[in-house]
């Protein structure tokens, strides 16, 4: 009997889960996923503008637009929701702030400084 209790729970608590990419995209504002974006570019969400916001099941995938170049994001919603991933639909470079690019032996050996 406990066995069938504990199985029904879990079962009840995947459920639950599996669609919290669509509920989170429904209920959580532009505004919220402009602090996300800005926080993964290195800049502030006045200067970032959403658009083209998909759900899976468990994510929220974007498009963030800042410095006039295009950026594809997505955060994972499986459980908690992640913080944004993001990277330049260009091929080039995440931005940085002005004056405060660094330049590491990895990235001269990628040769992106």
């Amino acid at each position: 009997m406990k066995t069938k209790a504990l199985l029904g729970a879990v079962l009840a608590g995947s459920l639950l889960l599996s669609g919290c990419g669509m509920v989170d995209n429904a209920v959580r504002t532009d505004e919220s996923i402009k602090e996300k974006a800005a926080f993964a570019l290195g800049t502030t969400a006045d200067r970032v503008t959403i658009t083209n916001r998909t759900s899976d099941i468990d994510s929220v995938r974007f498009h963030a637009t800042t410095q006039g170049k295009v950026f594809q994001c997505y955060y994972s919603t499986a459980g908690i929701s992640s913080d944004a991933i993001c990277s330049p639909t260009d091929g080039s470079s995440l931005p940085t702030a002005a004056g405060s690019a660094s330049c590491n032996a990895l990235l001269k050996a990628a040769h992106k400084c």
